[in-house]
C-alpha cells in the first residue's frame, strides 16, 4: 500500500472524530441562536481553505494555470480581508470563539488518536514502539547489557520532571477539564454501543461541547500564585498520582521477561517551581512556598487515606486462615497501645482480621497527620471528624514523615510474601508503596529560584545595617567580594539579627531561607530540592547563597547556578572549576555528597544568540561539564531549562536526550516541563505515561556506557571536523541574528508593531510580569513573551532566524559541504534533532499570513526593509533544510505532523486575519483597556469600545495559541 494511502487509512478514525466534534460544535452554535455566526465561520473556513489550496498548487502550475491561480489568490485574499473588516464586533467575537473551541476539540481528538495508535501498536506491531520501554529493553539485549550492569545503571538513575508556572497554560482549567471529558467520550465511542447507548452518548457529547461553547476562554482576573499551585496540583491529583506508579509497574513487568532479578528503584520523580520561583515575580515569596507545600501535602495524604481505606476493605484475611509475621503482630500491638480509643472503636473483630486492623490504624494515623484546611474536600475524599488534641499529641498517633508510613507498608508487604500471598503483595499494595516512595509527604518537590542581583543587594544592605561594612558591597571587584564572603563564611557569629533596620527586599530574602529550613524540617528534605540562582555570572553569586544558608542553619541544600546567556555558557565550567577548588564551597559541596546540579537556560541563550548558537553552546557546555565532573570527582547533574516552543529549547524529548553529548547524562537529569505544555503532555493518563516512558527510555539509553558495557560504540560521536563545522556555522548565524535583533535600533519598533507583544500583558495567563524591569529593551524582555508574540504573528522568528544564511554560505563555499552536512544529519543525533526541530518550526511559520501582520507597521520604509530581511532569510533557511534532509517539502519525513499542520492552517488563518484587523482598530483608539462592571457603567462609548476590542484581541491570541499548539 502506498504510504499516503496507508496514512489516510491510519488516520481515518481521527478524521471521523474531528467531523463528529465539529458537527457537535455547529449544533451548539446554532442552538445558541447564532446562525449568522455559523454561516460566517463556514464562509471563512471555505475561503481560507481554498486560498491554501491555490497557494500549494502554484509551485507545480504551468504558466497559464499560474496566472489564473494568482488572480484567484488575490481575489480570495481581498474577500477574506473585506469580510473580516466588515464583520460587526459582536459577531466577530463569536466567530473567533467558534474557531477557538474547534481547536480545543481538534487538540483533544489528536491526543486521543495518539492513545488509540499506541494501543494498536502494542497489539499489532511486530517490533516495539519507538522510544518505548519495550524498545529500551530490546536495546539492552541487543547490546548485551548484563543483569548486574543494568541494575547498577538503574540504581544511579535520577530523573526529575519539574513543572513550571511560566508560561502558564493559556487555556483555562475549565476548558481543560471539559476537553478531558471529550476524550473520555471519544474512547467510549470506540466501543460497540447499542442504539440506546449511542443516543445517550450523543446527548452527553452535545452537552459537553455546548458547555465548551458557553465557557469564556479568557481569564478576566490575573491568576495569583496560589491559583497556579492549584493548577499544578490538578495534574498531580487527576493523572500523575496513578500514572507514575503504573509506569514503574510496566517497566518492571517488561524487564522481568528478560531480566527476572532486576528491580526498578524510584528513579523518576516530579518537581515544581510553582510557588517557589521568585525570580521576577513579586507575588511569590516565603508564604507562597509554604502554602504550596501545605496544599500539596493535604491533597496527597487524602489520596493515601483513600487508597489505604480501599485496601482495608479488600484485605479481609482471617487470622484463622492466614499467617502474619511476628514483626507485623508486634507493630499491631503497639498501635493498639497508642490508640486505645480507636482500638475500642474497631471492636472485637480487630483481632480476627490482622491485615485489616493494621491498615485501619494506618488510616487513622494519616488522618492525624493531615494539615487540616477549611477548603471543601473534593469528591471521593473520606469524610472524617477532626482528630482530638490527645490524638495529635501522641508520638505514634500520626506519621512524622513518609519513611514511617513506608515502613508500615513494607511490614504488610513482607508478611504477605512470607505467607505466599504474592499476587496480593504485588498488586495494589506495591502500587501504594511506589506512590509513597516517589511522592513522599510533599507530592512534587519544590525548587526555589531567585535572581543573583537580589542576593547581592540583600547582602549589601545587611553589611551596611550591621555596621560591618560601610562602603557598598555591590561596587566591589569580584576578588574583593570573595574576600568579604570568605570572612563571613568562616566567622562563627551570625550577621543577621532581628534588630537590623533593613529593607523589605532584604527581609524577603532572609525569610525565604528561613522558610526553606522550616519546610524541609516539616515535610522532609526532599520537599525542597534546591536553590537556583538565575543569571549566575561569578563565583561570588554561589558564595552569597552559601552565606544565607549558613546564617539560617541550612547545611545541605543544593545550590544550583543557572547559566543563561551565551557568554555565561562559555564561562560556566571556569566558574565551577573555581568553585570546586574554593575551600568554603568545597566544604559545602561535601555536605551535598559531592553532587552539583547545573542549570542551563535554553530560553535566554536562544534570545541572546539565536537558536543555532544557543543549541551548539549548550552542547559544548554539557560536554565540558562531563569532563569537569570527572576531573574534580563531582557528580554533575545537568538541569535543562527547556521551554515548550522550539525557540526556547522545546521539541521531542526522546530525541533531545539522545542528542546530548556522550557521557554527559550518566543517568542523572532534570528537565523543566513548561506550564503551556502540561495539558498537552499530562492532561490524559495514557499520554502522561507515554511522555514519561520517552524520558526514562532516553535517559537510560543515553547513559549506557560505551567503555564499560559495550564492545561496539552505540553513541555516535562527532568528528573534530564536524565540531569545527558547527562552530563555524554558529559564529555566522550569531552574527546574522545579532545584526538584526540587537544592532538595528529600529528593529524594536517593527517588533512591537508587527506582533501583539504590547497586548500580551493583558492576557491573564500568569502571575509573573512579562519584563524583568521597566526597560523596553529586548534584553529585558522575558523569553516567553518574546517567543509567544512571534508565534502569534506566524513568523516564529526566534526558532530559525540566522540559520539559513549560515548554511547557505557554508554550502556555497564548496559544493562538497552539502554532502558533509547530509552525512552529519544521518549519523549525528545532535544535528538530526536540531534540523528536525528546525523544519517543524519552519512548517508552523507562514510567510503569507506573516506579511499581513507587517501592515501594522506604520513606517513603510521600516516595514519593507525589515520584512525583506525576514522573508529572504526564511526562504533561504527552508531551502537549505530541504536540501540537507533530501526531501521535497518540509516534514516529508514526519507525515503525521505534516498533515496535522496542514489540517489546522485553514482554521488558524481566520483568527490571524481577525487579529490584525482588531489590533489596528484597538491601537487607533489608544490601545488595550479592561473595565470591571462598575467602571463599565461610568465609561464613555469609546472606552467601552476599547474594552470590547481588547477582549476580542485577547480571544484571538488564545485561539491562535490553541491552533498552533504553542505559546512560548
Amino acid at each position: 500500500m502506498p504510504e499516503q494511502d496507508y496514512l489516510r487509512e491510519k488516520d481515518a478514525p481521527l478524521r471521523q472524530d474531528i467531523r463528529i466534534l465539529a458537527t457537535a460544535l455547529g449544533r451548539a452554535i446554532q442552538r445558541d441562536g447564532n446562525s449568522s455566526v455559523f454561516e460566517m465561520v463556514e464562509l471563512l473556513r471555505r475561503a481560507c481553505k481554498r486560498l491554501r489550496d491555490c497557494t500549494d498548487q502554484v509551485i507545480q502550475a504551468n504558466p497559464e494555470e499560474l496566472q489564473l491561480l494568482q488572480l484567484e489568490i488575490v481575489e480570495l485574499s481581498h474577500k477574506i480581508e473585506e469580510t473580516v473588516e466588515r464583520c460587526e464586533l459582536g459577531t466577530a467575537i463569536d466567530v473567533i470563539r467558534a474557531f477557538t473551541v474547534y481547536f480545543h476539540l481538534v487538540n483533544t481528538a489528536e491526543q486521543y488518536q495518539r492513545i488509540r495508535r499506541r494501543r494498536i501498536s502494542e497489539e499489532q506491531a511486530t517490533r516495539p514502539q519507538h522510544g518505548s520501554l519495550a524498545a529500551l529493553i530490546e536495546f539492552f539485549k541487543q547490546n548485551h547489557v548484563a543483569p548486574e550492569q543494568l541494575q547498577e545503571l538503574l540504581q544511579q538513575m535520577s530523573i526529575d520532571l519539574v513543572f513550571t508556572a511560566h508560561p502558564t497554560e493559556a487555556t483555562r482549567r475549565s476548558l481543560i477539564t471539559k476537553s478531558r471529558r471529550v476524550a473520555e467520550l471519544l474512547e467510549q465511542h470506540d466501543e460497540q454501543l447499542s442504539g440506546r447507548e449511542q443516543q445517550k452518548w450523543q446527548r452527553q457529547l452535545d452537552a459537553t461541547v455546548d458547555l465548551l461553547w458557553r465557557t469564556d476562554a479568557i481569564r478576566h482576573v490575573r491568576p495569583q500564585p496560589i491559583d497556579e499551585v492549584k493548577m499544578g496540583i490538578y495534574y498531580l491529583d487527576e493523572v500523575l498520582f496513578e500514572a507514575l506508579p503504573e509506569l514503574y509497574a510496566e517497566f518492571e513487568e517488561l524487564l522481568h521477561e528478560d531480566y527476572p532479578g532486576v528491580q526498578v528503584p524510584p528513579l523518576l520523580r516530579i518537581g515544581s517551581w510553582i510557588g517557589g520561583d521568585q525570580d521576577g515575580n513579586p507575588f511569590v515569596g516565603p508564604t507562597t512556598m509554604l502554602d504550596a507545600l501545605n496544599l500539596q501535602h493535604s491533597h496527597l495524604l487524602r489520596h493515601y487515606r483513600f487508597a489505604i481505606r480501599s485496601l482495608a476493605e479488600e484485605f479481609s484475611q482471617s487470622s484463622v486462615h492466614t499467617h502474619v509475621s511476628s514483626d507485623l503482630q508486634q507493630s499491631l500491638a503497639y498501635d493498639m497501645s497508642c490508640l486505645p480509643a480507636y482500638t475500642q472503636e474497631l471492636g472485637p473483630q480487630l483481632k480476627l482480621e490482622p491485615y485489616r486492623a493494621k491498615l485501619s490504624f494506618m488510616w487513622k494515623r494519616l488522618l492525624n497527620t493531615i494539615v487540616i484546611d477549611d477548603a471543601p474536600h473534593g469528591p471521593g475524599w473520606i469524610a472524617a471528624p477532626r482528630p482530638t488534641e490527645e490524638e495529635l499529641s501522641g508520638k505514634h498517633n500520626n506519621y512524622r514523615n513518609a519513611q514511617e508510613l513506608l515502613a508500615d507498608l513494607h511490614l504488610i508487604h513482607e508478611s504477605l510474601l512470607a505467607d505466599g500471598e504474592y499476587d496480593l503483595a504485588q498488586g495494589v499494595l506495591i502500587k501504594i508503596i511506589r506512590q509513597v516512595e516517589v511522592f513522599g509527604f510533599h507530592f512534587a518537590a519544590l525548587d526555589v529560584r531567585q535572581h543573583s542581583e537580589r542576593h547581592a543587594a540583600a547582602l549589601d544592605d545587611l553589611l551596611r545595617a550591621s555596621g560591618w561594612r560601610a562602603e557598598g558591597y555591590r561596587s566591589l571587584e569580584e576578588e574583593e567580594k570573595i574576600a568579604v564572603l570568605e570572612q563571613l563564611l568562616r566567622d562563627p557569629r551570625l550577621l543577621i539579627r532581628s534588630d537590623l533596620a533593613v529593607s523589605a527586599e532584604t527581609r524577603h530574602i532572609v525569610e525565604t531561607f528561613r522558610t526553606i529550613r522550616l519546610a524541609r524540617e516539616s515535610f522532609g528534605e526532599r520537599a525542597i530540592t534546591c536553590y537556583i540562582i538565575s543569571m549566575t555570572h561569578t563565583l561570588s553569586d554561589l558564595l552569597e547563597v552559601q552565606f544565607f544558608c549558613k546564617e539560617v542553619g541550612l547545611t545541605n541544600l543544593p545550590i544550583v547556578p543557572l547559566f543563561e546567556t551565551v557568554k555565561d555558557l562559555n564561562d560556566c565550567t571556569e566558574i565551577l572549576a573555581t568553585a570546586f577548588t574554593h575551600p568554603d564551597y568545597k566544604q559545602y559541596l561535601d555536605t551535598c555528597q559531592r553532587q552539583q546540579q547545573v542549570m542551563l537556560g535554553y530560553s535566554d541563550s536562544s534570545k541572546d544568540g539565536g537558536i543555532l548558537t544557543s543549541s551548539w553552546e549548550l552542547y559544548q557546555t554539557q560536554r565540558r561539564l562531563a569532563v569537569l565532573g570527572k576531573e574534580y570527582a563531582v557528580g554533575i547533574t545537568v538541569f535543562h531549562g527547556r521551554g515548550g516552543a522550539i525557540g526556547r529549547g522545546g521539541g521531542p524529548i526522546y530525541e533531545a536526550i539522545l542528542g546530548q553529548p556522550p557521557e554527559s547524562v550518566n543517568g542523572r537529569i532534570r528537565i523543566t516541563e513548561q506550564g503551556e505544555m502540561l495539558s498537552f503532555k499530562y492532561g490524559l493518563h495514557e499520554i502522561a505515561l507515554r511522555n514519561m516512558e520517552l524520558v526514562v527510555a532516553g535517559v537510560a539509553q543515553a547513559s549506557v556506557s560505551d567503555e564499560k558495557i559495550l564492545e561496539t560504540q552505540v553513541h555516535p560521536r562527532p568528528t573534530p571536523e564536524w565540531e569545527q563545522i558547527m562552530s563555524q556555522l554558529s559564529q555566522h548565524a550569531y552574527r546574522r541574528y545579532r545584526q538584526l535583533i540587537y544592532e538595528d535600533p529600529t528593529f524594536i519598533k517593527f517588533f512591537e508593531q508587527a506582533t501583539p507583544i504590547l497586548e500580551l500583558g493583558w492576557l491573564n495567563i500568569g502571575s509573573r510580569p512579562a519584563r524583568r524591569s521597566a526597560s523596553k529593551a529586548i534584553e529585558d524582555l522575558r523569553a516567553i513573551p518574546w517567543v509567544f508574540s512571534w508565534m502569534q504573528s506566524r513568523i516564529v522568528l526566534p526558532s530559525w532566524y540566522g540559520v539559513g544564511s549560515a548554511l547557505e554560505d557554508y554550502i556555497l563555499a564548496d559544493p562538497a559541504h552539502l554532502t558533509t552536512l547530509q552525512q552529519m544529519y544521518r549519523q549525528w543525533p545532535f544535528l538530526r534533532a536540531f534540523l528536525d526541530n528546525l523544519q517543524m518550526t519552519l512548517a508552523k511559520a507562514d510567510m503569507q499570513i506573516a506579511q499581513y501582520y507587517t501592515q501594522l507597521v506604520e513606517d513603510a520604509e521600516l516595514r519593507e526593509r525589515i520584512w525583506t530581511l525576514i522573508h529572504d532569510e526564511y526562504e533561504r533557511t527552508q531551502k537549505m533544510v530541504i536540501l540537507i534532509l533530501q526531501e521535497r517539502d518540509l516534514l516529508d519525513n514526519a507525515p503525521v505532523l505534516q498533515e496535522s499542520i496542514r489540517r489546522r492552517n485553514p482554521y488558524v488563518d481566520p483568527l490571524s486575519y481577525f487579529q490584525v484587523s482588531l489590533l489596528r482598530r484597538l491601537r487607533a483608539l489608544g490601545g488595550p483597556l479592561t473595565l470591571d462592571p462598575e467602571q463599565e457603567e461610568q465609561a464613555s462609548a469609546e472606552e467601552r469600545e476599547r474594552a470590547r476590542l481588547t477582549y476580542a484581541v485577547l480571544l484571538t491570541i488564545n485561539g491562535i495559541a490553541a491552533g498552533v499548539r504553542n505559546t512560548g
